[in-house]
């Protein structure tokens, strides 16, 4: 199959890097994958094989300015289609290039949604919610939709008029032996020999915040290493003088191998408002690493099953993350049963997607 994925960009974010794992899954499995995205923006290395084709659009693309980059997408196609070798399917994975897809009617150009609503859509008064579930419907109007999580597909479903083709989950895929093979290899920082591990963008969606006050309050000392970057870096430096905490508090930049930091973490904290799925969550767990998540919307209830379940706050409450981050550092190492995060594993999820392929074609 000839299979194409519509994105931004290239640059090291978790919408991108999973994106990419797939196609490098898919390629191995004998199929043809390619990669059309908005700018020329590239931080990630492409395996052999999968092509990149840019739109060159420099500019933030907003849903009321989408349409008018349709036609340079239809024409990117149609020229990669020339030798009437077509797209089986195109997969759109970005919020920005799902509003310039909305306005094409073809069903194998398939809406992915990676991120939730359901926290900002709760926050919005009576007429917001309404604009809100109208635009939706409109966007994925004759479309397939995957949601990469039950919890963005049970909330799409319930905020739209059944307008869609479908709208299933397949989950995000991991390549759990490459992921173990580089968290053997050493970390590119210079790090504490002992540290609570926080990985992911600076931005208010992770509510970093609450993860600062909490460690303000725990009886362990030990530090936090923070691996991100985003607009709050300064602002969330600034909290953690206030808390008396920031030689305690340590910043580095993303890294392509975030995995080697992970093994050696003694906790990973994730503290959002709301996510897509939680892929951090995952890949900390396959790295051994124990793990505690506040329960937002959506993605960390559906990783955190069984044995992990207690490691999921229900409530955001410095006070018992602080608490649970200290019951962690002080017990006995967390073992993690390796069918908690098999269920990712980049080929079953692979073959998901070729299932819903065959179906559309």
């Amino acid at each position: 199959m000839r299979i194409g994925f519509f994105l931004r960009d290239l640059k090291i974010e978790g919408v991108q890097v999973v994106t990419l794992r797939l196609a490098e899954t898919l390629m191995k499995m004998g199929h043809q994958c390619e990669l059309i995205t908005l700018n020329g923006a590239q931080e990630l290395e492409l395996a052999s094989g999968i092509l990149h084709h840019s739109l060159d659009i420099e500019k933030r693309v907003s849903f009321k300015k989408s349409k008018q980059y349709v036609g340079k997408f239809l024409s990117c196609i149609e020229a990669l289609e020339n030798n009437n070798d077509k797209f089986n399917v195109i997969f759109s994975v970005h919020g920005e290039t799902n509003d310039i897809i909305s306005y094409i009617d073809n069903p194998k150009l398939i809406h992915c949604i990676h991120n939730s609503d359901e926290y900002t859509y709760n926050n919005k008064n009576w007429f917001d919610k309404l604009k809100f579930r109208r635009k939706l419907s409109k966007k994925i109007k004759s479309k397939h939709v995957i949601c990469v999580s039950n919890g963005i597909r049970d909330f799409v479903k319930s905020k739209t008029d059944g307008c869609a083709l479908s709208v299933s989950t397949i989950y995000n895929p991991f390549d759990i032996e490459k992921i173990k093979q580089l968290s053997l290899e050493d970390p590119i920082y210079q790090l504490p020999q002992e540290y609570i591990l926080f990985v992911g963008r600076l931005e208010k969606q992770k509510n970093i915040p609450l993860l600062l006050d909490s460690v303000s309050k725990m009886t362990t000392n030990i530090p936090l290493v923070i691996i991100g970057e985003g607009s709050l870096e300064e602002e969330l430096k600034q909290q953690a003088i206030k808390l008396g905490i920031r030689d305690k508090v340590l910043f580095f930049p993303f890294c392509l191998n975030p995995y080697s930091i992970m093994r050696k973490a003694k906790v990973l904290v994730l503290t959002s408002n709301h996510e897509g799925f939680g892929n951090v969550l995952v890949e900390a767990l396959i790295c051994q690493l124990p793990v505690i998540s506040t329960d937002c919307p959506c993605g960390p209830n559906e990783i955190l099953i069984d044995s992990l379940k207690d490691n999921l706050i229900f409530k955001f409450d410095s006070e018992i993350i602080a608490k649970k981050m200290d019951v962690i550092l002080l017990s006995n190492e967390q073992r993690i049963p390796c069918y908690l995060y098999e269920r990712f594993s980049a080929k079953l999820i692979a073959e998901k997607y070729i299932e819903l392929v065959e179906t559309i074609n």
